[in-house]
């Protein structure tokens, strides 16, 4: 065969010559890409299968074929809750009744989170220590003495707030249904004249009744015998040399009773005369 003859352009040309090694590369790469895509499918699935056996373990194992029991899950048992026992009732009663008998709770000791041990105090330093000097808390006055209640025959002598109290009871003073004071009222009155000269306060003279009625022509009420009888005690003690602005004569009736009228002892108690006593007020500043 000539050189003519199997040149590219010869009649043979078409069957040694086909394609280009260029064109046949460029043609192998374009067929050949469906297999990598399948490569990488066969990849990915054996490492699903390697995954699947790493997390399972040895559990894909039939057991069915080996005779072994299903596996099953097992049960989780919770316990119900049951109610008390309800007591009859014969033994609690309707109500609850605590027992008879408490026993004392224990005393709390003082040992807690930190309970340091008490120091001892040093009784020998203070035992040597004198009392160099005292000093007193509150410097108080003195307390008053109580004052001194005169002693007289037939006059009850009480004390009150800013003086004294005299009481004398009218039969003492007066004879029955009189007005003016009789010889032995003087006679009392008399004697207290001393203490009273002494005395530089008010002395207000009280008269007062029981509650039975009186009316006459010159006492229509109680209320103008009281205030009689303490006039007649007043002008003896004016007579005596009292001060009159210092003398008052008051007639209560039986406004300010002593006792019930109910009784005999206890009218004769309410018909009295009384001499109140008050010191001086101090002048403000």
């Amino acid at each position: 065969m000539s050189q003519a003859a199997i040149s590219p352009g010869g009649p043979f040309a078409d069957l040694l010559f086909d394609d280009d090694p260029l064109v046949d590369s460029g043609r192998s790469s374009e067929s050949d890409s469906w297999l990598m895509s399948y490569l990488d499918m066969l990849m990915l699935l054996i490492t699903f299968f390697v995954l699947m056996l790493a997390l399972y373990g040895g559990q894909l194992i039939d057991r069915d074929a080996a005779g072994a029991p299903p596996v099953t899950a097992l049960p989780l048992h919770i316990p119900a809750l049951k109610p008390p026992p309800r007591l009859p009732l014969a033994d609690i009663g309707e109500f609850y009744q605590p027992p008879r008998q408490l026993k004392p709770a224990p005393l709390a000791s003082d040992t807690g989170f930190y309970s340091p041990a008490p120091k001892p105090a040093p009784a020998e330093i203070f035992a040597m220590a004198p009392m160099a000097f005292s000093v007193p808390l509150f410097d108080l006055p003195d307390p008053e003495p109580a004052p001194v209640l005169p002693q007289i025959d037939g006059v009850e002598v009480t004390a009150i707030p800013h003086g004294f109290n005299l009481r004398i009871q009218d039969h003492l003073l007066f004879d029955s249904s009189a007005v003016g004071l009789s010889d032995s009222g003087r006679q009392l009155v008399e004697k207290l004249i001393p203490m009273l000269q002494e005395f530089k306060g008010t002395i207000s003279v009280e008269g007062h009744t029981d509650s039975v009625p009186i009316s006459t022509s010159r006492f229509p009420s109680n209320w103008e015998l009281s205030a009689a009888r303490a006039s007649a005690v007043v002008r003896v003690l004016r007579q005596a040399g009292l001060d009159g602005e210092r003398l008052r004569a008051i007639g209560y009736a039986s406004t300010h009773p002593l006792a019930s009228n109910h009784t005999p002892a206890g009218r004769a108690s309410n018909r009295r005369v009384e001499l109140v006593l008050q010191e001086p007020s101090s002048p403000t500043p």
